[in-house]
């Protein structure tokens, strides 16, 4: 059963993307937009548990578990907007219409330094692709 409450964000298929982790983080690469994006590990737990059965709650509780830090549903909804503003999601399951609450300086200030830096604010960043293609078949 699935609170009417909660929203139920669902990530970008697979198909078309490569994932590769590293040194902490995940590397997306899209093929069919010749784009990359680097996901740091609060991000990329996001994206991997954005399932379509998952809610932002329990997202911010799995993210909570993973760092240590206080569940914060805001910090679920700043990784979303980040993961759909690139195009990473089918569906951010954030409430329609509504402007982006808080960008990154405003969570930090509503979260308090300390708690922003144990959570590891997730982080999108696009990373030029110019030679992003199919990898080899060795």
């Amino acid at each position: 059963m699935k609170p009417a409450d909660f929203s139920y964000p669902l990530r970008k298929s697979a198909t078309g993307l490569v994932e590769k982790e590293l040194a902490g983080e995940l590397l997306l690469c899209d093929l069919s937009s010749k784009k990359a994006y680097s996901l740091n590990q609060s991000a990329a737990l996001v994206w991997k548990h954005a399932d379509g059965r998952t809610s932002i709650e329990e997202l911010s509780t799995l993210l909570a578990k993973e760092t240590g830090a206080p569940a914060d549903m805001r910090v679920v909804e700043f990784a979303l907007r980040s993961l759909d503003k690139d195009g990473l999601m089918e569906q951010a399951g954030l409430p329609g219409g509504e402007e982006p609450s808080l960008d990154r300086r405003q969570l930090f200030h509503k979260l308090g330094w300390a708690a922003a830096l144990l959570v590891a604010l997730p982080m999108v960043t696009a990373v030029k692709a110019s030679a992003v293609s199919r990898p080899s078949r060795n």
